[in-house]
């Protein structure tokens, strides 16, 4: 299948494929990870998080020969052994992505696979090629669950489009087919282990035939379960061809390929006995046809799955004290309110199949027709999947929440390695997110709803976790774990993240709906943590580490000074200019406090009385999160909130001091998540002496989320080198090697911190959208002369370049979906040379009337009525400088 990506592609090969497993599926849906080797794994649709999850008798296959030679046909799971036999590197003992489940191993012992795989990877789409000296055919595969920023439903199917192409690239004609087989795994609980199609969770499972118009397929039923069932539910296979020959049920894996390899084709047997208890069916579908030389032929395979019946199966004892484990407490999934069925889903994907493929390979292209360096565009789209994975899920009623992160080889502290770690809506962890406020706000608001609706404490504070049903009491009267008191960063963070809502859609009747909750929370943190609104806390300060921390410092101060001047900002557009005016006046005594007490000349440092509180901080360290409010003001447009030149030398000192070239001799605690020879950004290190005996909890440990936070605030600082030296070194270790480069780990597998990745993008563009006024910002940081990349608006996304010559800057916004309105757009300028520029707007080479701003190097264009782009259109900004006149001879 030929790619229609515009740009250089990377390839992933031999041991580089061992631990890839991209997580494919919708939001909410549930996901089943496409591998390497061509292997379907980690199943997790049935509403469960199990990383280890298998479901045999599940995979693709080819076969071909020659129309009327002496030539066997040859046939081959598309699936390769080739590194099963082989070790590689040695992994973090948090990351097991490479560990190839023994079903695998078990089929291509018994039936023949690929000789060898190569795979590209560019989220939201994998392609594979497999390569085989006996076949006579080439065959790849693209792979998709539709995937279309800002339309929520579209990336919400339960559904997974396979493009299967076939070429003869001889110069005689071919015969071939291609197959697929799916194990009816209803009933399942997405934990019991499955041998073959026996599993104590089977029993009564049927498969059905189905022919809608050109499309045929297996639905996937049982008999044995009702309808409220934890487990009751629906799959299917199916095939966009009206002549896919079929075995609705089969269970003998020689005799299905026996009966594939022979001539490509299925008996057409379309038995429905239920299955006995214990057991299951397999459903297979295979597409013959025929191939004239130099043609290609391409087949859609397409899984679906519906299980409507969502409940709460984590343990909610451990944070919240629930220790009613009997009860059954609903969730649903959202998807329940469009389908009935896995039929359902595959009749709606058939409908819509042209548009859902468009779409998405559109916002492929989009993300990757850019000038940005590979590991900084794969790390933004690598972790866009962490919203798709079983880390998050979108509930009937709407509500959009996450755990921390998937239980796995990270989470040893957990009895079972299944369900989601840390629930539920951690606000100190989701803290670092940016990518679901992007790419789907309205599901991110609901979270903003849960939290000032449902979570808030009459006196104004934010329990940390979500319990689950929200009719339940909510969680005010008891400690609920990481840290025991309610987390203050996560509450700062709320209001913060509020703002950028608000910026992101310009919604004025929401932001004055929940402005009494930000002023009850502001009010909570005059009272408990800063009764003499001196913009500085000194008490104690519960927080992301897992601990408390005290004493004045600007990991929990940036982010109360960036939520102060959040909360300024909120206030005048509400025109409370009371709230505002006092919002300022604590900012500005906080600002200049911090700045007075903790600055040492390179960084910021912590003024703690270690004799009060000798555990849990850090002192004179140099931590990598003491700038993470400057971070969030940034991302929301809100300056500086500390010295210009103190933050960018501190940014710098982060790097300085907490990159590493390798850990080999360093003790890595509690937990490993980098090998002896990987790079990366230590959370706190102590360059000028006085590391505590027991220091901030982690501080030994390397986390992607905050070397992405780290590296975008040195990209909004300007200094571009260390910022891709973190982002590369992040990259490298996620290689495909020893980790899955779609698979961030922290506690627990898909940890949703690393969505902190997004802000790389919007910092190398210098990216800002206030949708309210409609007001549109790029400055961009990398190659700024010849700069292109993707952006996401509140209505539309697209792609923003820049060129600049000596007298002349050009700047391009081609939207590529939906629409973007704005009345005014800003630049840095780059090619003043000492002269005065003049600006042009036009949109498709139609002029429009402007006024133009210069100051401080920057230029502002204000258009004289609103423009909304549509798709396809493209807005285009000359600035300038006058010809010159040439001198005539006289």
């Amino acid at each position: 299948m030929p790619s229609v990506s515009p740009h250089n592609r990377y390839i992933y090969r031999g041991s580089a494929l061992r631990a890839i497993a991209m997580p494919l599926g919708g939001i909410g849906a549930g996901t089943i990870a496409l591998c390497g080797d061509g292997s379907l794994r980690q199943w997790q649709i049935h509403n469960q998080v199990n990383h280890l999850a298998c479901v045999p008798h599940s995979f693709f296959a080819v076969w071909a020969r020659r129309p009327s030679a002496p030539e066997q046909p040859v046939a081959r799971v598309l699936q390769s052994p080739a590194l099963y036999a082989t070790e590689g590197p040695i992994p973090p003992p948090t990351s097991n992505d490479h560990l190839v489940p023994l079903a695998h191993r078990h089929l291509l012992q018994q039936l023949p696979g690929v000789e060898r795989t190569e795979f590209i990877g560019e989220y939201p789409i994998a392609e594979l090629s497999y390569h085989d000296a006996a076949l006579p055919v080439q065959v790849g595969m693209e792979a998709f669950s539709p995937f279309i920023p800002l339309d929520s439903k579209d990336s919400g199917l339960p559904v997974i489009l396979f493009n299967l192409t076939v070429t003869n690239p001889t110069d005689h004609p071919l015969h071939a087919s291609v197959a697929a087989t799916l194990q009816n795994a209803v009933g399942w609980d997405g934990v019991l282990p499955i041998f073959n199609t026996k599993c104590f969770a089977y029993g009564g499972n049927f498969n059905t035939l189905a022919r809608l118009g050109a499309l045929t397929a297996i639905h996937m039923g049982t008999a044995r379960l009702p309808e409220d069932d934890d487990a009751y539910g629906s799959m299917a296979l199916a095939a966009f061809a009206p002549d896919a020959t079929f075995l609705t049920q089969w269970d003998d894996l020689r005799g299905f390929w026996e009966d594939f390899s022979s001539d490509g084709r299925l008996n057409n047997n379309a038995d429905t006995t239920p299955s006995a208890a214990g057991r299951t069916w397999n459903g297979a579908l295979a597409v013959p046809f025929a191939l004239a030389p130099g043609e290609a032929r391409a087949v859609t395979f397409l899984i679906a799955w519906h299980f409507p019946n969502r409940f709460v199966n984590y343990s909610q004892q451990t944070f919240f004290g629930l220790s009613d484990n009997k009860s059954k407490f609903w969730i649903g999934n959202q998807y329940n309110h469009w389908f009935r069925s896995a039929l359902d889903v595959v009749a709606y994907a058939q409908t819509h199949a042209d548009r859902l493929t468009a779409q998405t390979r559109l916002a492929r292209d989009t993300f990757y027709d850019t000038t940005l360096p590979r590991p900084l565009i794969d790390a933004v789209t690598s972790q866009m999947s962490i919203i798709r994975s079983p880390s998050c899920f979108w509930a009937e009623d709407g509500r959009f929440y996450g755990f921390e992160g998937c239980s796995g080889a990270s989470t040893p502290h957990l009895v079972d390695p299944i369900g989601g770690c840390c629930p539920l809506n951690c606000t100190h962890v989701w803290n670092y997110e940016m990518a679901l406020a992007r790419l789907f706000p309205a599901l991110e608001r609901t979270m903003r709803d849960t939290e000032w609706d449902i979570q808030q404490h009459p006196s104004g504070y934010l329990p940390h976790r979500v319990l689950l049903p929200i009719y339940l009491p909510r969680v005010w009267d008891r400690e609920i774990g990481g840290p025991a008191s309610p987390a203050l960063d996560g509450l700062l963070g709320a209001i913060l993240k509020t703002y950028r809502e608000y910026r992101a859609g310009g919604d004025a009747v929401w932001l004055a709906r929940v402005w009494p909750s930000v002023k009850q929370a502001l009010t909570y943190v005059w009272t408990a943590h800063d009764p003499a609104r001196a913009g500085v806390i000194e008490g104690e300060q519960p927080n992301t580490y897992d601990i408390s921390i005290f004493g004045a410092n600007t990991f929990i101060g940036t982010l109360y000074l960036a939520a102060l001047r959040a909360a300024e900002e909120m206030a005048r557009r509400l025109d409370d200019q009371t709230s505002a005016g006092e919002c300022r006046a604590v900012y500005e005594r906080g600002r200049a406090a911090l700045e007075q007490r903790l600055w040492n000349s390179e960084y910021y440092e912590q003024a703690v009385d270690f004799t009060q509180h000798p555990e849990q901080n850090w002192g004179r360290g140099c931590h990598a999160d003491h700038l993470l409010g400057q971070w969030w003001a940034h991302t929301l447009g809100l300056g500086h909130v500390l010295d210009v030149g103190h933050v960018r030398s501190a940014a710098k000192a982060i790097f300085t001091h907490n990159f590493r070239e390798h850990f080999r001799g360093h003790d890595q605690r509690p937990r490993a998540f980098v090998a002896e020879e990987d790079q990366g950004l230590l959370l706190c290190t102590w360059p000028r002496g006085g590391r505590p005996a027991v220091p901030t909890l982690y501080s030994d440990e390397v986390w992607t989320g905050i070397e992405y936070e780290v590296a975008a605030l040195l990209l909004q600082e300007g200094d571009v080198e260390p910022a891709l030296r973190i982002v590369e070194a992040t990259r490298a270790r996620y290689d495909g090697r020893k980790q899955n480069p779609w698979n961030d780990i922290e506690c627990g597998d898909h940890y949703v911190r690393a969505m902190a990745s997004w802000t790389l993008l919007e910092a190398a563009s210098g990216f800002s959208y206030d949708a309210g006024a409609a007001d549109l910002t790029f400055a961009p940081a990398i190659t700024p002369d010849d700069y292109r990349a993707p952006f996401v608006a509140r209505d539309g996304w697209g792609t923003f370049a820049q060129r600049v010559s000596e007298r002349a800057q050009t700047e391009t916004i081609a939207l590529r979906c939906g629409t973007l309105t704005v009345k005014s757009l800003r630049f840095r300028l780059l090619a003043q040379n000492g002269e005065t520029l003049t600006a042009a707007v036009s949109v498709d080479g139609s002029p429009l009337a402007i006024t133009t701003a210069f100051h401080n190097g920057d230029v502002a264009v204000t258009l004289a009525e609103p423009l909304t782009l549509a798709a396809g259109q493209m807005l285009t900004v000359q600035l300038a400088a006058p010809k010159r006149r040439e001198r005539v001879a006289r």
